[in-house]
C-alpha cells in the first residue's frame, strides 16, 4: 500500500464531498472529479481490501501483511537501519497494528470514499464488523487459531528442511501520474 498519497486522496475526497453551504469560499464552483481521480481512489480501494473481507479472511490478510512489516523490521535491524515503528516485531502486536490501520487510516478512508461514491457505502459495515472483531484478538490468541492456516501451499514451504530465502519485493508505479503505466 503506497500511503505517500493517502493525505492527498483524503483532501481531495473531503474537498468533493463537503456540501456546498459548507465549503470556505462558497463563491467557488464545487470542483469536479476526474476519470484518473476516480481511478486512484478505486486502485487504493483494491489495494487496501483486506479490511474489507468477512473477518475469517481478513484475519489471514493481517497475518500475512504483518509478516512482511516484521520481516522488514528484521532486515533494517541486520543491515544497522532504523526499524521503522509499524515494522518492527519488538514493539508491535499484529492486532494493534490492525486496529490503528482501521481507526486512524483506512477506516476513515473508506467512510469518505462511501460519500463520494454512495454505491460503495456498503463496505463501510465490513470493516465496522472486523474492527469490532479486532477488539476480541491479542497477538497470542490470533497465532494460535491461525498457526500456518494463513500461509499459501507452496512446494517445500512448511518442511523442516532450511531455506534459502531471498525477500523479493514488487512495486507498481506510476509513470508519469498514470497508474496504468508500470516499471
Amino acid at each position: 500500500t503506497d500511503m505517500a498519497r493517502h493525505a492527498e486522496y483524503m483532501r481531495r475526497l473531503k474537498e468533493l464531498t463537503t456540501p456546498p453551504d459548507q465549503r470556505d469560499d462558497t463563491s467557488l464552483p464545487p470542483p469536479e472529479p476526474d476519470s484518473l481521480f476516480y481511478m486512484e481512489i478505486l486502485i487504493k480501494c483494491a489495494d487496501t481490501s483486506n479490511v474489507l473481507k468477512p473477518f475469517d479472511v481478513a484475519r489471514k490478510w493481517a497475518m500475512r501483511v504483518t509478516d512482511e512489516f516484521f520481516l522488514q523490521g528484521d532486515m533494517e535491524r541486520a543491515n544497522g537501519m532504523d526499524v521503522t515503528a509499524t515494522c518492527d516485531r519488538t514493539t508491535q502486536s499484529r492486532v494493534d497494528l490492525q486496529k490503528g490501520f482501521i481507526d486512524k487510516v483506512i477506516g476513515p478512508y473508506y467512510k469518505t470514499v462511501a460519500l463520494f461514491l454512495p454505491a460503495m457505502a456498503n463496505i463501510v459495515s465490513q470493516i465496522e464488523v472486523n474492527r469490532a472483531e479486532w477488539d476480541r484478538y491479542n497477538d497470542r490468541m490470533l497465532e494460535q487459531e491461525l498457526g500456518n492456516s494463513y500461509l499459501p501451499e507452496l512446494p517445500g514451504l512448511l518442511n523442516q528442511e532450511p531455506m534459502n530465502l531471498r525477500v523479493v519485493t514488487w512495486n507498481i508505479a506510476a509513470v508519469n501520474n498514470n497508474p496504468f503505466e508500470y516499471w
